[in-house]
């Protein structure tokens, strides 16, 4: 009569803890997939509320008591002092109006006429939404800034190219040379109600590449 072979003790033994061995990898297994696709849900941009006008986004979540986690997470790594719609609209564009994202090796005209607020700016960001370092000093232009007639239609040239003295309008992209993914933020405060009412219907500033390096 053959005998059954039986498993010694260090055998028996190993295959108990390799059970909790096996629930423990998957435990942080999922814990750094969350983790991960947390970090790219905050890092992404907008969701929940999301308008498009153009190349231009803004969500009417942010700000508002209606806003998840995941949007007020957005808000403290953007740093973002986020109001509310009827105080401050915030559009952002990471595109042009063809859709290409914004580079620094290129050049683009940005165009539009009076926006319907009391105050507003055009401001550039780097990819990490940090001011871009330029020997300029210059990061944003407002309605009070820009050089125009009074009212009147508005153009702004974005490149990382230094522009002679008497080109009016230059938002520096970088320091010559630059490269990298950058983004405008368009902000609007104390808007009039058309621009949170029908956001859609704004005539929001005109996004065009020029040319590239």
């Amino acid at each position: 009569m053959v005998r059954p072979v039986r498993k010694s003790a260090s055998c028996a033994t190993l295959a108990q803890m390799g059970l909790p061995l096996r629930l423990a990898g998957a435990a942080a297994l999922s814990i750094a997939l969350g983790l991960c696709s947390a970090y790219q849900a905050v890092r992404s941009g907008f969701a929940g509320g999301e308008v498009s006008n153009g190349p231009w986004r803004t969500s009417f979540v942010t700000g508002s008591p209606d806003a998840d986690l995941y949007t007020r997470a957005r808000v403290a790594v953007g740093g973002l002092l986020a109001l509310a719609p009827s105080e401050t609209v915030y559009w952002t564009a990471e595109r042009d109006g063809a859709g290409q994202p914004l580079d620094a090796r290129c050049d683009y005209q940005v165009e539009g006429e009076e926006l319907p607020a009391r105050w507003w700016s055009v401001t550039l960001y780097a990819a990490d939404q940090f001011l871009t370092e330029n020997d300029a000093g210059r990061y944003s232009f407002s309605q009070t800034t820009l050089a125009r007639e009074p009212g009147g239609p508005w153009s702004i040239l974005v490149s990382s190219e230094p522009q002679p003295r008497d080109v009016t309008n230059w938002l520096p992209a970088g320091k010559a040379g630059a490269t990298g993914l950058f983004s405008l933020t368009l902000r609007l405060y104390n808007p009039k109600p058309l621009v949170y009412q029908q956001p859609e219907q704004l005539a929001l500033p005109q996004l065009e590449r020029r040319a590239c390096r």
